[in-house]
């Protein structure tokens, strides 16, 4: 479930129990393509002096391992990052943009590790969920004990998708009826849910994920979606998280 904590954050309940930096911006921050909107919501979230490390987000299903030559810097050519305290002692937020994609946030406190990603329909069908769980394993997480958030995405109600697309989901996911629906005369797909069952497969326990139902496109005042949006009132959302 999502709480607006902070006016313009949303915070996931059960990352915040994990005593956890975090939030998702809504559109009242900015567009969180510009520099100063991101000031704005690290210093709601009490993140100012950390430096933030960002993906720039290309739709593949690469992941990178956050090192200290990385900070303060957008990584070229991945949709995932993943930080361990334990090998960088520094303080680092990681950042992932999105306006109707899922941001993804996921944490293992014991592990001191944390991850991000960003799932649009061609990350989510080549796994860059699963991907990013597998690099924080190679940081020593454990699937049982990492928490995810499933940030703010277009729902299903608003994702019509062309017959080839649906046929792509329906083969990735064993033809989940949750993932892949067809009425009003379209196939839809649920990306939110493709990217769930992507971490219970990879062993993560159910209770241990927030997915509340949020759509961008249906959510005007809180949320972009690309769309939804004109090129005049577009922009994008910041899913952030690091540690106390």
């Amino acid at each position: 479930m999502f709480k607006e904590t902070i006016p313009g954050v949303f915070q996931s309940e059960l990352l915040s129990q994990q005593k956890i930096l975090h939030g998702f911006s809504n559109r009242l921050i900015g567009d969180m393509r510009m520099v100063e909107p991101r000031h704005k919501l690290k210093e709601l979230l009490g993140l100012s002096s950390y430096r933030l490390v960002a993906a720039e987000q290309v739709h593949g299903d690469s992941v990178h391992t956050v090192t200290e030559n990385d900070l303060g810097k957008t990584v070229s050519g991945v949709d995932g990052l993943v930080y361990s305290r334990e090998k960088v002692n520094a303080n680092v937020a990681l950042g992932i943009i999105a306006a109707d994609c899922v941001p993804l946030l996921l944490v293992d406190t014991r592990a001191k590790v944390i991850g991000a990603a960003h799932a649009g329909w061609k990350g989510t069908l080549s796994r860059i969920t699963t991907n990013t769980i597998d690099e924080m394993k190679k940081l020593g997480a454990n699937a049982s004990d990492i928490v995810a958030s499933i940030g703010p995405h277009i729902g299903m109600c608003h994702y019509n998708v062309p017959t080839e697309r649906a046929r792509r989901f329906q083969e990735a996911f064993n033809y989940d009826q949750k993932a892949v629906t067809f009425f009003d005369n379209r196939w839809h797909v649920d990306i939110g849910w493709a990217n769930y069952l992507q971490l219970i497969a990879a062993g993560i326990p159910p209770e241990h994920i927030d997915a509340p139902p949020t759509c961008t496109a249906c959510q005007i005042d809180n949320f972009f979606s690309f769309r939804r949006d004109t090129a005049e009132t577009y922009g994008e959302i910041m899913g952030v998280i690091g540690f106390i």
